[in-house]
């Protein structure tokens, strides 16, 4: 099957998913107790003709029905509805969000991956030795420590008690952001030429990161020693080592390469992952991404936010996916597209 096909397979088959999603997350809104309308209105106007004509401006007033086919229709036409909390519409926060919690990610996935694939390797390589028992103890504490925790554990001592990192945010309030190109900070200060802006954002992301990067982490060590263990018991790796090529050749041209695959699936859909699971750490550390962004949308129950950061998610772990299947392909040329 060619990659276009398989693409157009994917795509129609993402439509009645999509609909599923929009269907449920609505209804799990529309059960939350409490009144979106109250909670705009606050204590002060809180009289029932206020509360009528709020109700009627979010659409709230409609049976519940219509209120679901307005929803879905809106949808895919693109008219997300409004932030009711914030202000602006729900277009306008996702764009202005979604960079950062995308920096976020990518820095997360890109310490996980590479700090995880070399101890992974250096566990398997060292097999039953003290460094491999060190490397796996790394991995233990790293799956069983909850991420928030070890937020708030690092915030206490390197933010607060050492002051050797700052304690949240983005960027020094005293600093001027860059001109917006990218939306993602280091990147745009580094267009900018403005090092000392990169180094201040990439000081505030260092705990953020490592606390949503560490479990991940845990998981790609054991996951890369693992593999490497099993590849290295295969027949042709016996067979590369009887021709006589160094076994760095060995470990990393053979043995890695197929190594990867597994790894390549898992990282893709744990991607998926960070972006939507971020939002005990984005509030910890006062990040203003997607993640904080839903967290306030739930405690001002404004659903609107809610629904379309979710059906958000959706969309980039399909397309994570599909992306994920085509590096299948390239890094196994066994694998072919079905």
């Amino acid at each position: 099957m060619s990659i276009s096909r398989y693409f157009i397979r994917r795509i129609s088959g993402l439509i009645p998913i999509l609909i599923g999603i929009l269907v449920i997350t609505f209804i799990i809104a529309r059960i939350i107790p409490g009144d979106p309308a109250a909670l705009y209105a606050g204590p002060q106007h809180s009289d029932p003709e206020t509360l009528n004509r709020i109700r009627e401006m979010m659409g709230l007033n409609k049976p519940i029905h219509e209120q679901l086919i307005d929803y879905i229709v809106n949808f895919f036409v693109g008219n997300w509805g409004f932030a009711w909390h914030t202000g602006h519409t729900v277009i306008e926060e996702l764009a202005r969000r979604f960079p950062v919690t995308l920096e976020l990610s990518l820095l997360s996935m890109f310490f996980a991956i590479t700090v995880g694939v070399l101890l992974g390797v250096l566990s398997a390589i060292k097999h039953e030795t003290k460094i491999d028992y060190i490397i796996r103890g790394i991995a233990f504490t790293g799956i069983g420590i909850p991420s928030f925790w070890l937020g708030l554990l690092l915030i206490f001592t390197l933010g607060y008690s050492f002051e050797l990192l700052p304690l949240g945010g983005l960027i020094t309030p005293t600093l001027k952001p860059p001109p917006r190109i990218t939306g993602l900070l280091l990147l745009d200060s580094l267009l900018n030429g403005n090092i000392n802006v990169f180094i201040d954002v990439l000081t505030h992301l260092i705990m953020p990161v490592f606390c949503l990067g560490y479990g991940l982490l845990a998981h790609i060590i054991r996951l890369t020693r693992v593999s490497v263990l099993e590849i290295l018991q295969e027949p042709y790796i016996s067979v590369a080592k009887a021709k006589g090529l160094p076994k760095r050749v060995v470990l990393f041209k053979h043995a890695l390469r197929n190594a990867l695959i597994p790894l390549t699936s898992w990282s893709g859909m744990t991607f998926g992952y960070l972006l939507g699971g971020s939002i005990a750490i984005e509030y910890i550390f006062g990040i203003p991404g997607i993640g904080s962004f839903i967290y306030e949308s739930i405690i001002y129950l404004d659903y609107a936010p809610i629904l379309a950061s979710v059906l958000i998610m959706v969309i980039i772990y399909f397309i994570i996916n599909f992306i994920v299947d085509i590096l299948y392909a390239i890094l196994d040329p066994r694998i072919r597209l079905r």
